[in-house]
């Protein structure tokens, strides 16, 4: 490389997996890297992923009714729980045809008004 050529931007070239993204890329000549992993990423992966995030938000409304009313935000609860609690909420929530939050926003507000 010669002192009038740019240097490389390396960060150019890594992936970060839900924050990349790769637009017009064939990553088949322009190789990029997951940050996490090390390993090549291809296009299976990058279509393995906007699938998964598609169907994450799949039905969702973003910015939607505000639960506490007069438009304000609705305040967040947040909890650490087991891989199989998450599991089992993840499991309930889906049979009863809703998103894991408004499964746990259910249940929680059936034990307070009991």
């Amino acid at each position: 490389m010669t002192a009038t050529q740019d240097k490389i931007d390396l960060a150019r070239y890594v992936y970060i997996p839900g924050v990349s993204e790769v637009d017009d890329v064939d990553l088949d000549i322009e190789p990029h890297y997951n940050a996490a992993t090390g390993l090549r990423v291809t296009e299976a992966d990058v279509a393995a992923e906007a699938d998964a995030v598609e169907a994450r938000y799949r039905g969702l409304v973003p910015g939607g009714k505000s639960l506490s009313g007069g438009g304000s935000h609705s305040p967040v609860l947040r909890f650490v729980a087991s891989v199989d609690t998450c599991d089992e909420v993840a499991r309930r929530a889906k049979s009863e045809k809703m998103s894991v939050s408004r499964w746990l926003r259910r249940t929680v507000e059936e034990k307070l008004a009991a």
